[in-house]
């Protein structure tokens, strides 16, 4: 499809001066010139519109949006196996699925475009992100004791034969790793064994990590050592991967970190909500690591708002290094969009408003109430944002939202089949 955005205010351009985007397949082809031939099938008036690159949430569970406001203030061991394993013990994949378009449909509304997905239920992602066109880097949640382990066994397989599943669903946008849940989930040698299947099969990692005090000190006390030493020294970090939380980190961590193939995903909502702590996001950033930004699944965060979580981020790295320049919104900015694309390998596909990149764009109403005056827009994006001012959500070219109204997703019947889900729990 070939679209038009006319007359826009681009993010990046501080003067503010209007332009003309292009766009032809899945790419932009143009800005302020018209590729040779170029005949456009829908013309957006940009008029009173920012356009900005669509932003990554680096860290979800998008099946569960099924356990939003259902387990809450409560310590986080009680949260975790008191009260959500033994929910998705009974989940089914059905209801999976009607998770992950509920928390698509979250995600479009507010300007994410691409997610970073830990999930249980193989194909039902994978489906999700066919079904409503958003961009996604998937990963099967791994658990096991050893590499004999028969369930560990099992979950490896339906990782792997997800990727082939995928490979003949065209119309999904997606690129996968591996899952190993968490170190505590995960026993010494079935971690050695998902570090050596992703080495050979070419795919990045993509677990939690050091989320938690007793994580931390449990590892030190076991290993003697902290989590981040723990696994690198078993193969993890050969390779790309991704790190999410990494709340409790020594200076030794943050070495580790710095290996370019490695991302750091900070939750801020998450990690306040269950009591664990604020992720030392400023100092990474400034050590050089690179740093993104997610919600975390909506059973510890009960939103999937990825501009929520912008202010989150600067306020609390803010308030907690007692520094009122420990995070700007540039900055901000630049971890939730740049920092997420590098993460999942499109450094150099996506992520900024230029001809040849990837065409997955997001437009923003600027006569938003919260947005007047317009004094600073990447202040305004950090700080005054709800993330419902976006109007427009375009993936790979093609446009998902439309002044407001979801073009792949019938909310309607997401909003039921949700509703007939937790009847039966």
């Amino acid at each position: 499809m070939n679209i038009l955005i006319k007359n826009v205010h681009l993010l990046e351009d501080e003067r503010g001066v209007r332009k003309d985007i292009y766009i032809a397949g899945s790419r932009i082809a143009g800005i302020d010139q018209a590729p040779e031939g170029f005949k456009a099938e829908v013309t957006i008036d940009g008029s009173s519109s920012l356009c900005m690159p669509g932003l990554v949430n680096a860290h979800t569970h998008a099946y569960m949006s099924v356990f939003r406001n259902y387990a809450d203030d409560l310590p986080f061991e009680e949260w975790l196996f008191g009260k959500i394993d033994p929910l998705e013990s009974r989940m089914t994949a059905e209801q999976a699925y009607w998770g992950n378009m509920l928390s698509i449909t979250e995600m479009l509304r507010t300007g994410t475009t691409c997610f970073v997905d830990m999930h249980m239920f193989p194909e039902m992602c994978v489906k999700a992100c066919a079904d409503s066109g958003i961009r996604a880097l998937i990963t099967r949640g791994l658990v096991g004791s050893d590499r004999h382990d028969e369930g560990g066994l099992r979950r490896l397989r339906e990782a792997l034969d997800e990727i082939d599943y995928a490979a003949d669903v065209p119309e999904a946008h997606v690129t996968f790793g591996l899952g190993p849940h968490a170190i505590y989930t995960c026993g010494e040698d079935y971690l050695k064994f998902i570090a050596e299947t992703a080495a050979e099969r070419g795919l990045p990692i993509h677990m939690h990590l050091s989320e938690t005090q007793n994580e931390f000190d449990s590892c030190l006390r076991e290993h003697g050592m902290s989590p981040a030493a723990y696994v690198q020294r078993l193969g993890l970090l050969e390779g790309p991967a991704i790190l999410a939380h990494c709340v409790y980190l020594t200076d030794e961590d943050m070495e580790i970190l710095k290996a370019p193939a490695i991302s750091v995903v900070t939750n801020p909502a998450s990690n306040m909500k269950l009591g664990n702590g604020f992720a030392p996001a400023t100092r990474m950033l400034r050590e050089g690591i690179n740093v993104c930004l997610g919600t975390d699944g909506a059973s510890s965060n009960n939103a999937l708002n990825m501009f929520r979580e912008l202010g989150l981020l600067t306020l609390t790295q803010k308030g907690a290094g007692l520094d009122s320049l420990a995070m700007t919104a540039p900055e901000t900015l630049q971890i939730a969009v740049e920092g997420g694309y590098r993460a999942i390998g499109l450094a150099d596909e996506a992520g900024c408003i230029e001809p040849g990149r990837l065409a997955d764009l997001i437009l923003l109403d600027e006569e938003a109430p919260n947005f007047q005056p317009k004094h600073n827009w990447k202040a305004a994006l950090a700080y005054s944002s709800t993330g419902y001012e976006v109007t427009d959500s375009i993936v790979h070219g093609k446009l998902l939202m439309r002044n407001r109204e979801l073009l792949t997703i019938d909310e309607e019947r997401v909003n039921y089949e949700i509703a007939r889900a937790v009847s039966h729990f």
